[in-house]
């Protein structure tokens, strides 16, 4: 109890970004680090909030021809913003403050923006990972205005036909 008691206020470390070397060939798909292996876009949407890019073009050996600069795929100024709007995790009921990621409430991959309309800070690893439970890989969205405190409400995948359908009838017959 002492021990915990001694680290209660304590915030934990900040795990290192992921660092992404990305292999972007003449022709195909690009790889990660060589392996040949296409990055399937869930991957990447996973990684990409939270890690520096590294683009190197290879030639069609798979031999390095030059490196493009290192870069962030979310700016900095982008998510100290989200960072500071959120302060917590916006997981509803979860005041984690440490181990956020920036979440894209549409994915990338589903025609999502950086806009920071489009982002909420969510807790990753750890005893919690909601990050890890949202769309595009889990089973539950963030939907609503994250500039709110309250503007996000969670839904399951399962659940958005109903949604269209209180949409629908909220909008009422075509004219």
């Amino acid at each position: 109890m002492d021990l915990c008691r001694s680290y209660a206020d304590v915030d934990a470390v900040a795990c290192p970004r992921p660092h992404l070397i990305v292999q972007v060939p003449p022709h195909g798909p690009a790889t990660l680090g060589g392996t040949g292996i296409p990055l399937p876009d869930d991957m990447v949407e996973k990684l990409r909030a939270s890690a520096t890019i590294e683009p190197v073009l290879v030639d069609h050996d798979g031999v390095p021809v030059a490196n493009g600069r290192t870069r962030s795929a979310l700016s900095p100024k982008i998510t100290r913003s989200v960072l500071t709007r959120d302060g917590h995790c916006r997981w509803p009921g979860c005041d984690r403050r440490t181990g956020l990621q920036i979440h894209h409430l549409v994915p990338r991959s589903w025609g999502g923006t950086d806009d920071q309309a489009n982002l909420a800070a969510v807790c990753a690893g750890g005893g919690t990972d909601h990050h890890a439970k949202l769309a595009p890989d889990g089973p539950y969205l963030l939907l609503g205005n994250p500039n709110q405190p309250d503007g996000l409400k969670l839904i399951r995948r399962d659940q958005l036909h109903e949604l269209a359908d209180l949409v629908d009838a909220r909008a009422g017959p075509a004219p």
